[in-house]
């Protein structure tokens, strides 16, 4: 008996440690990634300091997106891939600031709060990748929207809705 015992003990207490690791890991995921991203960038000289780093999860891809000067000292977005597919970088001053879109959704949408507005990339219709701003909100409705507009010149591209539970 007192075997059994010792032996449901170790199992127990194996159980309870793998559990703790796998827990660890799982919060540490999202700063490695932004670790791995950032030295990517850095090897393949497209940054040379990074200032911010953002999560973007699209439709199709999640990448990191890191903000900073590039080695010609100018500011830059760069989207790195979790896959191996290449990196794309885009000067900020190519496109409209996230100021701008937040003035465009107040006009078209007048929302509850905006929760974010953050950089992305999306596949259009011709299956070709998009620079795009999503924009986050609560809507009039209670409804999370997600609202797209183009990174180049602030138009709208698309949006979604969730209804609230």
């Amino acid at each position: 008996m007192k075997v059994i015992g010792i032996i449901s003990s170790v199992i127990f207490i194996v159980l309870i440690w793998q559990g703790i690791s796998f827990y660890q890991s799982v919060l540490d995921y999202p700063d490695k990634l932004e670790e791995k991203a950032m030295q990517r960038a850095k090897s393949e000289a497209v940054i040379s300091t990074v200032d911010e780093t953002i999560q973007y999860h699209g439709t199709d891809d999640a990448y990191v997106v890191l903000k900073g000067p590039n080695n010609d000292g100018e500011e830059v977005y760069v989207f790195v891939p979790e896959e191996k597919a290449p990196l794309v970088t885009k000067k900020t001053e190519e496109g409209v600031t996230s100021e701008a879109i937040k003035n465009k959704i107040s006009e078209q949408y007048s929302p509850m709060e905006i929760i974010d507005i953050k950089p992305g990339i999306e596949t259009n219709k011709e299956d070709q990748q998009v620079l795009v701003w999503e924009a986050t909100f609560i809507d009039t409705d209670n409804r999370y929207t997600f609202a797209y507009y183009y990174y180049s010149n602030g138009e709208y591209w698309r949006s979604r809705t969730i209804r609230q539970s």
